[in-house]
This record gives structure tokens, C-alpha cells and sequence, in this order.
């Protein structure tokens, strides 16, 4: 089976430890630019990637069902 979004899983899983760096680490917690960094980039690529990848293929099935009834 081929994963439908490898670009999408290559960017959430490269993205991540940067979240657990931040999440664990206190000294960069206290570094405004990480801190702004994480905030306003990180965080919400690795939260869109991630939506993406789990309503992905959910998505294509309601899609590909509708273009059958519509036959």
C-alpha cells in the first residue's frame, strides 16, 4: 500500500522534535526568537500535516463514494 501523502509525513515527522524540544527543554522556552519560532511556524505545520494526514484518507473514501452514487 502507498502512503498517500509522503511529503505531507516527511514535513510532521521532521517538524516534531523541534515541538518536543520546546515542550522539554526549559532554557528554550525562555528564547524569545525559539519561542516565536515555535509559536507562529512550527506548531501550526506540524498541526496542519498532521489534520491532513488523519482526515486525508477519510476525505478521498466520502469523495470517491459520492462520485460512485453520482454515476
Amino acid at each position: 500500500m502507498q502512503r498517500p501523502y509522503p511529503l505531507l509525513r516527511a514535513v510532521h515527522l521532521a517538524a516534531s522534535p523541534i515541538i518536543g524540544a520546546f515542550v522539554y527543554s526549559g532554557a528554550l522556552r525562555t528564547n524569545e526568537a525559539f519561542l516565536a519560532l515555535v509559536q507562529w511556524g512550527v506548531f501550526p505545520v506540524v498541526a496542519s500535516a498532521g489534520l491532513a494526514l488523519w482526515l486525508g484518507p477519510r476525505l478521498m473514501r466520502r469523495g470517491a463514494r459520492a462520485r460512485d452514487v453520482s454515476r
